[in-house]
């Protein structure tokens, strides 16, 4: 999550950064990583999904949104590592039930992803940043929300202005009271912006955890997702059950409970293979766990979400990530994505990259060898719009998915970047899903309205101006390229209440490419 309009702490001392003289250009030695306990994992090719939980083709149809499109894809014979980026349309129908989310999510596995698995190449499956947020509204508790964000009016009371986030949270609480009390009391005064989250740990792991570690296991591939939520242990004790699990769950005997009250805006990692089997359920496949930092203001003010360690040891393990069949995989979820510390090629001499990860995040990954960086995303803004501290977004996200693999001081060889869209009560999430290579042999290709540098364009944005080589695949946005004052247009009437035929008529779609290690190329 990346809110626009809005400019952080961070993102105050990237910019300064971005306006100092410009040192040497000339490409860093690449580092060597710093050892790690990290697990590298075998090859897992030639796994094929098994018929476990498969559902139907016709119910797959039936959830589809208005704009959907099949996959997009840039196949590579030299590939050994197939990556799919899901660019998903969020829908309140599907957090009705545990069984309605779990359904949702197999079916863009059986729509984007079977129809293209490669029987000789593992495949990775991106999901959006915040895919777990709405399953809070799962079952009683969440009714009375889904029902105002579903209904044609969208809020209580006649009033045809959205449901806020803020509102929705608040009504949420109330629902979840029993376990909010039930956690205060454990763990002490726990900030009331993210006790809800807390209260819905037992939730998160039977919707969020579980699906998404079950995918894994069951379609024979490694999945990244993300969610705000608390580690968890399992239990049986009848005690702990009714206090903190879910109360359409309690029959199962199990629930899960927090074991702490740190929330952070995770991005988890699960392998088609066990990794620590004594882990409850959802976490016996987890292959890493990434804790975003820096976070956006909408995160630290609306939500209260704890940062990921950004100093020392900690810092850099979160930044390292892991290595999946040959391939080093790092985490910048949206904000860490942009955080440099310096302007596009400009690399200060005296940089410590890894000093502190909330000011030079990319810095710091591209310092331990992160050669793929896996950037789920969940922007809270128009996507013809204004960004966070520019006049035209689609432009500014050039400084994360494209610069990766062409900014001359890092030596990232690749970037997917998979798009949550779709209207969340008063915020409208979207973009454009894409995968970048370094020295990609590809067409031209840019974000719309992004075609030529115009007037209104802050200077610090030219590089990133045009049609550029290294999108091997590119999502298309809801309308085709255009003056961006008809963009805008679009732009305001996708957008929570509008009252427009286009209103919430994003497009879900996804991208498939293939990887190729640095020895084939």
């Amino acid at each position: 999550m990346r809110a626009a309009g809005v400019v952080t702490v961070a993102m105050v001392s990237v910019l300064a950064a971005t306006l100092s003289p410009a040192p040497s250009t000339a490409s860093p030695p690449r580092h060597v990583p710093e050892t790690t306990a990290t697990p590298v994992s075998s090859s897992v090719a030639g796994i094929a999904p098994s018929r476990r939980g498969r559902p139907p083709e016709a119910t797959c149809r039936s959830i589809r949104p208005r704009r959907w499109r099949p996959a997009i894809g840039h196949p590579n014979d030299r590939g050994t590592l197939r990556v799919f980026a899901i660019q998903y349309k969020q829908a309140v129908a599907n957090v009705r039930s545990y069984r309605s989310f779990r359904t949702a999510m197999r079916c863009m596995m059986e729509d984007f992803v079977v129809p293209h698995l490669d029987p000789h190449k593992p495949s990775l499956v991106v999901f959006p940043e915040d895919v777990g947020l709405m399953t809070l509204a799962i079952g009683d508790r969440g009714a009375a929300v889904r029902e105002q964000a579903g209904s044609p009016l969208r809020a209580p009371a006649g009033d045809r202005a959205p449901l806020s986030a803020a509102s929705a949270l608040a009504e949420l609480n109330a629902a979840y009271t029993p376990q909010v009390a039930a956690y205060q009391q454990r763990f002490g005064p726990i900030d009331p912006r993210k006790q809800v989250l807390v209260a819905a740990t037992d939730t998160f792991a039977r919707a969020f955890s579980r699906t998404f570690s079950d995918i894994a296991r069951d379609y024979g591939v490694y999945v990244v997702a993300s969610n705000n939520q608390a580690r968890y242990r399992a239990t049986r004790d009848p005690l702990e059950v009714a206090a903190f699990g879910d109360p359409a769950a309690r029959r199962t005997g199990v629930a899960y409970v927090a074991t702490s009250p740190r929330v952070t805006n995770g991005t988890f990692l699960w392998a088609p293979y066990p990794t620590r089997p004594k882990s409850p359920a959802g976490e016996r496949n987890l292959l890493f766990r990434n804790d975003k930092v820096p976070l956006t203001s909408l995160e630290t003010d609306l939500l209260g979400l704890d940062e990921g360690a950004s100093t020392g040891r900690a810092g850099r393990r979160n930044a390292r990530g892991v290595v999946v069949e040959g391939f080093r995989l790092g985490f910048a979820t949206s904000l860490p994505a942009f955080t440099y510390g310096y302007r596009f090629g400009r690399r200060p001499r005296a940089l410590r990259p890894c000093a502190d990860t909330s000011l030079t995040y990319m810095a710091c990954m591209d310092r331990l060898g992160v050669e793929v960086v896996v950037q789920a995303e969940a922007n809270p803004a128009r996507w013809a719009g204004p960004g966070g501290y520019s006049t035209w977004q689609p432009l500014e996200w050039m400084g994360s998915t494209w610069r990766a693999v062409a900014d001359p001081t890092v030596r990232f060889d690749y970037n997917v970047t998979a798009h949550m869209v779709g209207n969340l009560l008063d915020l409208a999430f979207d973009g454009q899903s894409a995968i970048t290579g370094r020295g990609a042999r590809a067409p031209r290709r840019h974000y719309v309205g992004n075609a030529r540098f115009l007037p209104e364009d802050e200077r610090v944005y030219r590089p990133y101006a045009g049609p550029k080589r290294g999108f091997l695949a590119l999502a298309p946005w809801v309308v085709p390229e255009g003056r961006r004052s008809r963009l805008r247009d679009v732009g305001a009437a996708l957008a929570p209440g509008s009252g427009e035929p286009r209103e919430n008529q994003y497009l879900e779609t996804a991208l498939f490419a293939d990887l190729v290690p640095a020895w084939r190329r």
